[in-house]
């Protein structure tokens, strides 16, 4: 039985203000913990986390393996924080759930991409979001270009926008770690015309990309559903197995710069860590996983790889 004083809601929101001041954004995580402690409101549990409710809860997300496996981690590492405040706190067990297969990355073919952004420079203006028409092929010239994930391009502020001077920062995006973007010219140029036109519309804006009906930044459906429009318009004839989506930017500029440097003879070993780097990479092995579709589509680096056993590193299975 828990004896203290404090509500549930006040210790959870001083575990999210420790994660926050480790420099964790935990905004996803919190929202799983929001949710059980909602559903724990509505069943009145005698205890502050007990097995009986946090069983419970995690069997209403059966059916979305996904959220159930990030729930389970954020109630695991919330679970361990009541126990250090006292609390009689029920531990979820590791290996409670296993992560969900994620879905193979897809990647573009160049005419795939011409078109794609074709497609997204014609968007027309519309009442209801002002600057969309500038917004949408900005964003996606943006996370292809560089390789950014869907988060770090809706959340990038303007003051971490350095254009004059190439380079744009990403700031806490995947754990605490910031990381330093240098771009190409083209893009540069792109983007000060960007910037300059929606600056004419949101003068005091806070971020890059900002959103409508006062919110700060644009939507993860934004980013979805305007992606999936572009790619229907440019390719009605879609027919693969695997539909795109706007996080395969990223899969294809790993994929793309990998190719690129074993064609040119490149130690891919000595690239490799710069990729990292870029990409926002916790670790080396992260980075890796993209070599186990390089041989696949290119079949003629098979030969370059038998020919060197240098220049492709080898994948952990």
């Amino acid at each position: 039985m828990n004896d203290s004083c404090k509500s549930m809601d006040e210790y959870l929101e001083e575990f999210l203000l420790y994660k926050q001041s480790l420099g964790y954004s935990y905004v996803t995580h919190a929202h799983y913990l929001k949710k059980y402690v909602s559903f724990r409101k509505n069943n009145e549990p005698e205890n502050m986390m007990d097995k009986e409710s946090v069983d419970q809860y995690l069997g209403t997300l059966k059916d979305a393996p996904g959220t159930l496996y990030g729930t389970v981690c954020a109630m695991r590492e919330f679970g361990r924080y009541l126990r250090k405040q006292g609390i009689e706190a029920y531990i979820l067990a590791p290996k409670t759930t296993h992560q969900p297969t994620p879905d193979p990355p897809y990647f573009f073919t160049a005419e795939e991409i011409e078109h794609f952004f074709a497609a997204a420079d014609s968007v027309r203006p519309f009442s209801g979001f002002r600057g969309r028409e500038y917004m949408i092929p900005a964003v996606f010239r943006l996370m292809y270009c560089c390789g950014i994930r869907c988060r770090e391009a809706r959340m990038l502020r303007c003051e971490n926008v350095f254009l004059e001077k190439g380079f744009l920062d990403i700031m806490w995006s995947k754990g605490p770690k910031n990381r330093r973007l240098y771009i190409s010219q083209e893009l540069v140029d792109y983007l000060i015309v960007y910037d300059q036109k929606i600056s004419s519309l949101y003068p005091a804006r806070e971020y890059f990309f900002p959103g409508y009906r006062g919110r700060p930044y644009v939507s993860k459906c934004f980013i979805a559903s305007n992606f999936r429009r572009c790619w229907d318009q440019s390719h009605p004839d879609f027919s693969g197995v695997q539909y795109p989506r706007a996080i395969d930017f990223r899969h294809h500029f790993a994929w793309t710069n990998i190719n690129k440097w074993a064609s040119e003879g490149l130690d891919v070993n000595v690239m490799l860590p710069y990729l990292m780097r870029y990409m926002g990479h916790q670790t080396i092995k992260q980075t890796l996983y993209y070599f186990h579709f390089v041989p696949d589509f290119y079949p003629s680096y098979r030969a370059l790889a038998e020919a060197s056993d240098d220049i492709l590193p080898e994948v952990p299975q």
